[in-house]
């Protein structure tokens, strides 16, 4: 009896895990956040980065190097690493070149995003609907001031225009 039992048992579960797959549902696996490592450089800070600038000027506007090299005092690189829960990874580098004198001599960049798009890619989709729901609000604000100061000025007019006619009255 015990050994039906233990065939029964064995087989019962060579017959089940034929049954299973390698995917599992949504809802089974595991979180896996967006990876994001390294400088985000955006196109508009690209397009402030110029020849003639000190490293410090460059720190400033950039942030520190991801990389100095040690072969290569004068070369710095900033590289941004993104790797996406759902997507490709994504590898941005900029590179730049000083001279003896530690003023930007040249720089090499990729394609960068512009602040909107990095935002989008750090923030989400939240990012952009809290953007367009902001955008909305500042709408209906200049609208209402608009109305607030097309409804003011007929009164200031009337104001004015009652201030002349007592001025002719006193003459």
């Amino acid at each position: 009896m015990k050994r039906f039992f233990a065939v029964a048992a064995i087989s019962s579960v060579c017959l089940i895990s034929g049954c299973s797959t390698d995917s599992l549902p949504g809802y089974l696996k595991p979180y896996r956040p967006d990876v994001h490592q390294g400088n985000v450089v955006t196109s508009e800070m690209l397009e402030s980065l110029h020849e003639g600038m000190t490293k410090n000027q460059v720190i400033f506007l950039l942030g520190t190097p991801t990389l100095i090299s040690s072969f290569h005092k004068n070369e710095w690189d900033y590289i941004y690493y993104l790797n996406p829960r759902i997507g490709e990874t994504q590898i941005r580098k900029l590179q730049v070149y000083f001279d003896d004198n530690g003023k930007v001599e040249s720089f090499k960049a990729d394609k960068m995003p512009d602040e909107t798009d990095v935002d989008l890619m750090i923030l989400g989709e939240r990012a952009r609907e809290s953007s367009i729901k902001r955008n909305e609000d500042m709408k209906k604000e200049k609208e209402a001031s608009a109305d607030t100061s097309a409804q003011a000025k007929p009164v200031i007019q009337e104001q004015n225009s009652t201030v002349s006619s007592t001025d002719k009255e006193a003459q």
